[in-house]
């Protein structure tokens, strides 16, 4: 039987085939063999119908490790048409009128129960074989008593695991029982019912669980001490596309401590529709999801630009757009002021969504020159570009760090609201849509951390108590798009992020989805480096908060300087931006963005005086000052 060997099987069935038809017989005639001749002859044509109604149904094979509820519905279908077909050979076609009725019914009863015992019995022997062969089995605890809980304990029976309970918050589950497990108690006593039922690991099947409802069940997980995995989805249990060994980590929305904002993208369709639209920086995460975003609403052309080839690349290998879109992937650099004319003019481009930037602390704070000619001048450039070239909407990504800026970067994005803001476009409508951290993009903390984890070396972070603000690549995609239809000019967009959220909260929460400890991979505190704030803002205090059509989006508006100091003073400050040291250069900035948290020394501040005095005379300009 256990290596599936047919003669067996049908040994086996047949004798308990026969074995029902004499029981039936001797419990008819009160345990007397009456008219033996008569059962001897009926005998071999039972067993023949009986086996092929089997075949017919499929219930010759020797699987019976896998037997289930369908093969419980087939045996009775082949049962009672086994029934049926002997009866109408034996007394119609071979005429025996004196073969009992009694014995037609009670026979397939006694089949039944005996064909379908002989499977269920042979299932039970053979998953307890495999149970000691593959040797003890793990015993989980099930978080969530409900539809999911249920499908995961069906897909339980079949792998080396063995639920132990199941907890659960809602108080009418509260001591009753899902497919024979116990509810055992609520998420907060999973550390206690994780050692009173020496548990190994925790499951959670709560698909619609919110991300402030997984943060709290994995908080209480990781009391636990124990590894544990979050079911995927429902949809994808119910299509059966998950295993046990498929159960997906927490994933990275998780982590906001919030719901997603999921903002309506009917407008934008109706304004994106039939446009040439370009996306600058178009192969980076915010960039790329944009360019995915922008398809859908059926623009007439998309040109997507950006100056690193390869990631250019990929974007073009990963887009599968409709054929009535046309797609132009432009190696550019947005500073080449004649290389992007010649894009606005070739592609006649309306709208423009301004991602490109340089967006790194560290590197823009040892590169101070690099990060202003591409954030600063190159916007100014571009800006003027697309306005003499008839564009109509330019929408630029700022970020947090540009709220009482503690570092170069943070400056950049600054100016660049400012630029946006304070230069009068007639033709041209300017937003700023202001960002905080994006979870999952390119450089970003959270694919740091996991990299760092996988390879099991040391988390490091800079301080403990450093708090950010947190959106996803779709939230940040969505929100840039309905700048675009509610913003109006000089405005600064803010997506409401709920509350900043500490990078060493995070850092734990990342070590127990993975299964780790903190011995296993300790967490090092390094210190704060350059232009490093502990604590992000979303606002400044002399700007008002505006609510907008959108519940979850913050219209921000402030002071604003003259456009034509600003643009002058910029100018000055790109002439001599690349012969002046760093600090000059910051002194430079700090006197644009007062409230720039950098202090120049004594001495530097003699050295700006003594050098501006050297320097005296008109300010060298671009072609476009």
């Amino acid at each position: 039987m256990l290596r599936q060997r047919s003669w067996l099987m049908f040994f086996v069935q047949s004798v308990t085939v026969g074995t029902a038809l004499v029981l039936s017989w001797l419990l008819r005639f009160d345990f007397v063999f009456w008219n033996v001749r008569l059962l001897l002859l009926a005998l071999p044509l039972l067993i023949s119908v009986r086996w092929m109604c089997m075949y017919l149904f499929k219930l010759t094979h020797g699987y019976w490790r896998y037997t289930g509820l369908g093969d419980m519905k087939d045996l009775v279908k082949a049962v009672a048409s086994g029934s049926i077909g002997f009866f109408v050979l034996l007394r119609l076609v071979a005429g025996v009128r004196a073969f009992p009725y009694s014995i037609y019914i009670v026979e397939s009863l006694l089949s039944f129960l005996m064909l379908a015992s002989l499977r269920v019995q042979a299932r039970m022997i053979l998953q307890s074989r495999e149970a000691r062969r593959v040797g003890a089995r793990t015993r989980v605890l099930i978080v969530g008593a409900g539809s999911g809980a249920a499908l995961l304990l069906n897909a339980l029976k079949r792998k080396n695991y063995y639920a132990v309970g199941i907890v659960d918050d809602d108080p009418h589950k509260q001591k009753t029982k899902l497919a024979g497990v116990a509810v055992v108690g609520v998420v907060k006593d999973l550390p206690s019912l994780a050692e009173r039922y020496r548990a190994s690991e925790i499951l959670i099947a709560v698909p619609s669980a919110t991300g402030a409802q997984m943060l709290q069940i994995t908080d209480f997980c990781g009391r636990s001490g124990l590894p544990f995995r979050a079911v995927p989805s429902l949809p994808d249990l119910i299509d059966g596309k998950v295993t046990i060994s498929e159960f997906r980590e927490v994933k990275l929305d998780d982590l906001l401590g919030r719901k997603p904002v999921v903002l309506d993208s009917s407008t934008v369709t109706t304004r994106l529709r039939g446009r040439v639209v370009m996306v600058t920086g178009a192969a980076g995460s915010i960039g790329s999801e944009l360019c995915m975003h922008i398809l859908r609403c059926m623009p007439k052309k998309l040109i997507c630009v950006d100056q690193a080839e390869t990631p250019l690349f990929n974007l073009q290998q990963q887009v599968m757009a409709d054929a009535s879109i046309e797609i132009v992937y432009s190696v550019a650099d947005i500073t080449d002021t004649e290389r992007m004319r010649r894009q606005f003019v070739e592609h006649d481009v309306r709208v423009v969504f301004h991602a490109a930037a340089y967006k790194h602390v560290p590197m823009t704070e040892a590169n101070p020159y690099e990060g202003l000619k591409n954030n600063v001048f190159g916007l100014m450039d571009l800006l003027q570009t697309a306005e003499l070239c008839g564009c109509e909407d330019f929408v630029l990504i700022s970020s947090d760090k540009a709220v009482k800026p503690s570092s170069l970067m943070g400056c950049t994005k600054r100016l660049g609201e400012m630029i946006v803001g304070a230069r009068r476009t007639p033709r041209t409508r300017c937003v700023s849509v202001r960002f905080g951290n994006v979870l999952g993009s390119q450089g970003s903390v959270i694919p740091v951390f996991q990299e760092q984890i996988r390879n099991g070396r040391h988390i490091t972070l800079t301080h403990p108590q450093m708090t950010r603000y947190f959106m996803t690549i779709p939230e940040a995609a969505s929100l840039v798009l309905q700048a675009f239809t509610i913003g109006e000019h000089g405005d600064i967009l803010v997506l409401d992020m709920g509350n900043p959220i500490r990078i060493l909260d995070l850092a734990k929460t990342l070590l127990r989805v993975s299964g780790k400890l903190e011995s296993d991979v300790p967490i090092i505190f390094t210190g704060m480096r350059p232009g490093e704030k502990l604590h992000e803002e979303l606002f400044y205090d002399t700007e008002v908060r505006l609510p907008t059509s959108i519940p979850k989006v913050i219209r921000a508006q402030g002071p604003l300087p003259d456009w034509n100091t600003l643009h002058g003073t910029l100018r000055e400050l790109q002439a001599a931006a690349y012969s002046e040291g760093p600090d000059l250069v910051r002194t430079r900035v700090k006197r644009i963005i007062t409230e720039y948290e950098w202090e120049p020394t004594i001495e530097m501040e003699l050295l700006t005086g003594v050098y501006q005095q050297s320097h005296a005379g008109p300010a060298r300009h671009s072609h476009f000052a």
